[in-house]
């Protein structure tokens, strides 16, 4: 007899020429660095799992400051929640990780329920050209949110390997598939590509790691911005900025990090997100990934102050990594 969502699995093919695949799953690089963390640490966890205050609820008080027109060079970065990210450059919008739903859960009823609202409401967003989505879990991967953009402006959706089946089940067939290091061109000025994270797959009981993981760096004219998703610290920043460059923006997780004998291998705290910051050698960072859903035991405003925090004892000034609210947009452009 099937298990439930056992269907999914039939899509599951062998990919080609994947480095990290040992065919059957996916892995990290150095994952024989990173310890493992299975049922039995997760049940652990949530047995002595100690959590920080969260408020029901949090007003939004940005008002997005979207632009008429962009110049050459000229990018806008509006934070509407958790990992999703409004990117604006000229002629191109791209969405990060769309989650608009109430909760990050299989089921609509049950699961983390947001304390905030979107910075933007979906319907209210500007016709998007191009969604990425990170990986496959349910924070970073909402169908209903999927489904709405794809009836609303029919976008392209760039996803990392063995992920396009799971979008094919709302009725998502613009898909392209990317291996880490592999890039995907939307015009003559603006590329995409797949990089490696530290991190891991899972949708149902059977599927862990089937399905690939990514962050992306997108080369947008001649500003180049990385895109995170989640991650665990590790020497990837680094072999991201060799094979790259210098990254101009980069968006970095801050938050669901606590406690760290269970979280440091695939969530940043806000010390290894400076870290990241400096091994990428970005202009600006901006922190996401926070403030919306209380995933973990660090409070609601325990992301903001570590990362205070960690920019002091860096010596960084505040003003080169940023926490936004939602609904907040950041201007930058390339000198």
């Amino acid at each position: 007899m099937k298990k439930p969502f056992d269907s999914y699995l039939e899509h599951v093919v062998k990919p080609e020429n994947q480095s990290c695949f040992d065919g059957k799953r996916f892995y990290n690089l150095w994952h024989h660095q990173i310890p493992s963390k299975g049922r039995a640490a997760l049940l652990k966890w949530k047995l002595t799992q100690k959590k920080n205050f969260w408020p029901k609820h949090i007003a939004n008080t940005e008002i997005p400051q979207l632009p008429d027109n962009i110049e050459t060079d000229e990018l806008y970065i509006t934070f509407i929640n958790h990992s999703t990210e409004l990117i604006q450059v000229q002629g191109l919008n791209v969405l990060t990780d769309p989650l608009f739903s109430k909760r990050t859960s299989p089921v609509s009823w049950l699961g983390p329920k947001r304390v905030r609202a979107p910075g933007m409401i979906l319907k209210n967003l500007p016709p998007i050209d191009v969604v990425i989505i990170s990986h496959n879990h349910y924070d970073h991967m909402d169908l209903p949110s999927l489904r709405a953009l794809k009836h609303k402006d029919d976008p392209l959706f760039i996803v990392p390997l063995q992920n396009a089946y799971i979008l094919n089940k709302v009725g998502i067939t613009k898909i392209i598939e990317l291996d880490w290091w592999q890039e995907h061109v939307i015009n003559e000025s603006n590329t995409i590509m797949a990089v490696p994270m530290q991190h891991w797959s899972q949708r149902t009981f059977s599927d862990i790691n089937k399905s690939l993981w990514s962050g992306f760096s997108l080369t947008l004219g001649e500003i180049k911005i990385l895109f995170a998703g989640d991650t665990g610290y590790g020497q990837h920043f680094k072999l991201i900025r060799d094979k790259i460059g210098k990254m101009d923006v980069s968006l970095l997780p801050i938050g669901a990090y606590e406690p760290r004998w269970f979280m440091k291998g695939s969530h940043l705290n806000p010390e290894e997100a400076v870290k990241a910051h400096i091994d990428l050698e970005s202009t600006l960072s901006i922190g996401m990934h926070f403030g919306t859903f209380q995933l973990s035991d660090e409070g609601y405003d325990d992301p903001v102050i570590h990362l205070q925090e960690a920019l002091k004892k860096h010596q960084i000034c505040e003003e080169y990594f940023l926490a936004p609210t939602n609904g907040r947009t950041t201007y930058y452009k390339k000198n």
